[in-house]
């Protein structure tokens, strides 16, 4: 049977949804899921904060880790994001994973009061804060004069730095993202419902070669993959921008994903049906098939 610590979830934040979440989180647990995930979009009405999220399942789980899937930056400064994630990393005993990224489709986000105006001046900040980040949790006083962030004497961790220091995966797929990726990241982490499977060879170099130019081993690098999709065995099979059908075509299609696309880690993402049922589904009928 396959490690089902590989394998982890991304649950609904929708608020008419919370009932569907919390059972999904228990379900995952129960069967042996290593992470549950929720989207981070503070600009769509229709979903929660994730940030608010995180601490509750958390709370009401003793062994999942839990991440932000992912975190948009422009709306947190990066001494806040490290103080909560340092907080949640000590009353969680360590289970907290931040995922992080510029946010988007940008183009409407500084009409919602993003800090930067433009996809290109977001990068540059999520390049600058993840090094920010890191020597905000060493616990000294920071000193920065960036571009984009300015800290005099900053320290913004509770207590002690979390040890260990959380995870940063980053969602990212053009060019200049990867590249910061490899540089800085601990995961990278797309979601297949915007890229093509054919362009991920090349993504995953570009991440090696970031890594390298960095003085950094591109195995430091995890790589974990968003895998939208549903598990049903009465529609018309897929494998691209979704992944549809019944188990044995997913354990397929992910076996394919590890082995020729170099995926190591799988977060499944529902996209239709009772989440619950699919996170049931996907732990009993497709992870032992791997």
């Amino acid at each position: 049977m396959a490690d089902s610590n590989l394998y982890g979830v991304a649950l609904p934040a929708s608020a008419k949804r919370l009932p569907e979440l919390l059972e999904a989180t228990a379900i995952a647990e129960d069967l042996g899921a290593g992470l549950v995930t929720v989207a981070d979009h503070p600009y769509l009405p229709s979903e929660l904060d994730a940030w608010t999220l995180v601490p509750l399942l958390l709370a009401r789980t003793s062994r999942v880790r839990v991440a932000t899937n992912v975190t948009a930056l422009p709306f947190r400064s990066p001494t806040v994001i490290a103080k909560a994630a340092a907080t949640l990393q000590f009353t969680s005993g360590g289970r907290f994973v931040l995922g992080l990224g510029a946010g988007g489709p940008y183009d409407g986000l500084p009409e919602w009061g993003a800090q930067w105006p433009s996809l290109g001046h977001a990068i540059g900040a999520l390049d600058e804060a993840i090094p920010l980040l890191r020597r905000l949790w060493s616990g000294h006083r920071v000193d920065h004069d960036g571009e984009y962030y300015r800290l005099r004497e900053a320290v913004a961790v509770a207590g002690a730095p979390p040890d260990p220091v959380p995870p940063i995966w980053v969602g990212s797929f053009k060019p200049r993202m990867l590249a910061l990726t490899g540089r800085h990241a601990d995961g990278w982490l797309p979601t297949n419902a915007y890229l093509s499977l054919d362009e991920v060879p090349a993504m995953q170099r570009a991440v090696d070669d970031g890594a390298v130019a960095a003085g950094r081993e591109p195995s430091a690098v995890r790589r974990v993959f968003n895998v939208m999709g549903v598990i049903d065995d009465t529609q018309p099979r897929r494998n691209d921008q979704l992944l549809v059908g019944p188990a044995g075509h997913w354990a397929e299609a992910l076996t394919d994903y590890r082995e020729r696309l170099g995926f190591e880690t799988f977060v499944f993402w529902p996209v239709r049906g009772d989440t619950r049922r699919q996170v049931e589904l996907f732990f009993e009928n497709v992870v032992p098939k791997l």
